[in-house]
C-alpha cells in the first residue's frame, strides 16, 4: 500500500500500472468537475489551469517520490481557485475581463484592423484562412470580426452578405425538433417510444416496411416529429 500512495525510491512494474491507473481515475473526476467552459471554451486562465492540472496529476506517475497525498492537495486548491475565480468573473466584469481577457475587434466595417491584428500576434494570412473556413473570401462584405476571449473569430456580415432567411421571405416554416431514438444496438428506448407517442408493435410495422424482420439487426432507429423513421442496421 505505501508503494502505491506513499512515497518510494523506486516504483515495480505492478506498483506503475495501479498509481496509472488511479491517476487517470483521478483526472477523469477533475475533468467532469472542473466547469465545462474550461475545457470547451479556453481562455488563458482555463488553458494555464489545465496544463498545471496535467502536470500535477501525472506527477505521482513519473516520481515515486510524489505520494498521492501531495497531488491531492493541490488539485484540490487550483479547483477551489477556479470555482473562486468563475464566480467572482460572473459578478465583476472588470475582474472577468483581467483573467479572460477582452474581445478585440479585428475588421471593422470591413477594414482590417492593424494594430489589433499586432496585438493579438495575428498575421493577415491566419485572419483570411479563418475567414475562409467560414466560406467567407472577400473582406469587404464584413462587417465586424471580434477575436473572443476564447480565441474564436465571430463575424457578422453587412446586411447584403447575410444569408437569406425564411422570414426575410415570410415563408412560414415547420418547427424542426431533434428526432428521438427509439432503439439503440438492437433495444428498444422504452421512455422515447412514450414521448413519441408509439409502442413496439407499430415500430416493428415499420420495420417490416423497411424489410427489417428482427430488432436485433438493428444498430440505430430515430423517430423524427412527423413520424418518418430513421433506420440505421448493424454492419
Amino acid at each position: 500500500m505505501t508503494e502505491i500512495f506513499g512515497r518510494v525510491e523506486e516504483i515495480t512494474l505492478a506498483g506503475f500500472l495501479i498509481r496509472t491507473v488511479i491517476v487517470g481515475c483521478v483526472g477523469y473526476l477533475v475533468g467532469r468537475s472542473v466547469y465545462k467552459r474550461a475545457v470547451n471554451q479556453l481562455t488563458t486562465y482555463d488553458f494555464a489551469l489545465i496544463w498545471i492540472l496535467g502536470a500535477i496529476t501525472v506527477s505521482p506517475v513519473l516520481d515515486g517520490k510524489v505520494s498521492f497525498t501531495y497531488m491531492i492537495v493541490p488539485l484540490l486548491t487550483l479547483f477551489f481557485w477556479h470555482t473562486a475565480f468563475s464566480f467572482i468573473s460572473m459578478k465583476y466584469r472588470k475582474f472577468g475581463f483581467f483573467f479572460n481577457g477582452k474581445p478585440a475587434i479585428l475588421i471593422d466595417n470591413g477594414k482590417v484592423v492593424v494594430k489589433n491584428l499586432k496585438r493579438q500576434f495575428i498575421s493577415v494570412d491566419l485572419l483570411l484562412s479563418e475567414l475562409r473556413i467560414q466560406n467567407i473570401f472577400d473582406v469587404s462584405e464584413v462587417k465586424y470580426a471580434i477575436l473572443e476571449p476564447n480565441a474564436h473569430i465571430s463575424v457578422i456580415m453587412f446586411d447584403a452578405g447575410s444569408p437569406v432567411t425564411p422570414a426575410d421571405i415570410k415563408l412560414k416554416v415547420k418547427p424542426s425538433n431533434l428526432p428521438l431514438i427509439i432503439i439503440n444496438e438492437g433495444k428498444f428506448i422504452l421512455e422515447n417510444l412514450v414521448t413519441a407517442g408509439v409502442d413496439e408493435k407499430w415500430v416493428l410495422n415499420q420495420l417490416n416496411m423497411k424489410h427489417v424482420k428482427e430488432i436485433n439487426s438493428v444498430f440505430l432507429a430515430t423517430l423524427d416529429s412527423s413520424k418518418k423513421v430513421y433506420l440505421l442496421k448493424k454492419g
